[in-house]
């Protein structure tokens, strides 16, 4: 149904929201607003409550900085974005020239792909909602459609760029099925702390050797890896706090390394007890640590796209109760360093390397096993309980190499011992291998 814009609230419209290169001319006659295609699209949707407009500068800054996208290229501009962990999000731009189309609609995809890696493993629900995205352009207009009815948000988008009033997605669910789940159970209480260990600290494991080359490992077939260096992911220095540790001694630490050195013994006092063995004090940290600390959620604001001062860092798992990804490994690092297992830190990336990421490979009884502290703590699985919450939370326990390239994990194939071990690969269930 073709919509008729008084001239007046038109130039008005053009003067907020055109891009920074347009100037206001005469329409023409089957021309529509941006805004009101991106309603369109949002009336479509079965719920969009939660995504928020971007308006002028900060608008336009995020189709530049984080799209990619010229701003000669557009002239007109809608972008509405969730917060949190929330991958929803509509943008629909009116192109400068139609020519444009292919490389608006390439940036967009690019940055769909990009977002997707950023939720990937960590909330595997909305990197799906972007797996389904679309990115489309017709009449002179390009929108990325990241919502739960994409189907319905093409064809309201198609519709609305014409000039014309959508029908109902096919695709679109019934109220019924949009209707909000039953609130989950609330976990099981935690249980009863364990007896408080002697005073004195366990030993520091030796510094782990360089590790050995798989010069041998055909990596022919593996995913090639590229860091895609979004982060900083160079490794927090402990070597203080490990000395510390070992003497007895924290004269000489900073006002930092003395904070996490503190919780490292509140978290020993309550989790290890005398006579463990590695894999029970292992098993114990990595779950004290997945219980303590959280994901830094803030990383996918996009006002903070590197969240939270010391989220990479033990000082913010510990200390703050956030992290991202090198946040979880070198806290479990140290944690391992502390309680003399054997373990190293591997920096890599996910989803085809085009997301950082960081996990870690611990030695047991000659062999190593790999563990992903963060893809172990997904958003929502603090309100798993029982044994389904178990399994979630031990996902990638004490898995191989193979298993880590098979879930979409990349890394410099040659550079670290590969992951062979099965003896005390544990999946959260059951009683623990011997």
């Amino acid at each position: 149904m073709k919509r008729l814009i008084p001239a007046l609230l038109l130039l008005l419209a053009l003067c907020a929201c055109a891009g920074p290169e347009s100037a206001v001319e005469s329409a023409p006659a089957d021309y529509v607003h941006v805004e009101e295609i991106a309603r369109a699209v949002l009336d479509s949707q079965p719920d969009p409550a939660g995504l928020e407009p971007l308006e002028g500068e900060e608008r336009d800054a995020y189709l530049s900085d984080i799209c990619g996208i010229d701003e000669g290229q557009w002239t007109e501009g809608a972008v509405y974005l969730a917060s949190g962990v929330d991958a929803r999000e509509v943008i629909v731009l009116r192109l400068a020239q139609a020519d444009y189309a292919q490389a608006v609609t390439q940036a967009l995809e690019a940055h769909r792909q990009s977002r997707t890696g950023d939720f990937f493993g960590y909330a595997p629900d909305q990197a799906a909602l972007l797996e389904e995205a679309r990115v489309v352009s017709a009449a002179g207009y390009a929108a990325l459609l990241a919502c739960a009815d994409p189907a319905g948000a093409e064809e309201a988008f198609l519709a609305a760029a014409a000039g014309e009033e959508a029908l109902p997605s096919a695709e679109s669910p019934s109220p019924a099925e949009t209707e909000a789940p039953a609130e989950s159970e609330a976990p099981a209480p935690a249980p009863e702390p364990t007896p408080v260990p002697s005073a004195e600290p366990s030993p520091v494991s030796e510094p782990t050797p360089a590790p050995t080359p798989e010069a041998t490992l055909d990596v022919s077939a593996f995913v090639p890896f590229d860091p895609p260096n979004e982060h900083d992911m160079t490794l927090y220095d402990t070597s203080a706090i490990l000395a510390a540790w070992e003497s007895g001694d924290e004269s000489g630490l900073s006002g930092k390394d003395a904070a996490i050195l503190s919780a490292c013994r509140a978290l020993f006092a309550e989790h290890v007890t005398q006579g463990m063995t590695d894999l029970e004090k292992e098993l114990a940290l990595h779950d004290a640590l997945l219980e303590l600390g959280s994901y830094d959620r803030t990383v996918y604001a996009h006002a903070t796209p590197q969240g939270r001062p010391d989220n990479t860092n033990p000082y913010g798992m510990l200390v703050g109760g956030y992290g991202i990804c090198l946040g979880y490994a070198t806290t479990f690092q140290l944690l391992m360093d502390l309680a003399g297992v054997e373990c190293i830190t591997v920096v890599g990336a996910s989803y085809g390397s085009t997301s950082d990421h960081a996990w870690n490979l611990v030695r047991l009884e000659g062999e190593w096993y790999a563990v992903d502290p963060t893809w172990n703590d997904p958003t929502g699985g603090e309100n798993t309980a029982g044994e389904a919450g178990s399994r979630l939370h031990h996902r990638y326990f004490n898995v191989t190499s193979d298993y880590l390239r098979d879930t979409d994990h990349q890394w410099d194939y040659l550079s670290v011992p590969e992951a062979t071990g099965t003896r005390f690969y544990w999946d959260g269930t059951g009683p623990l291998p011997e």
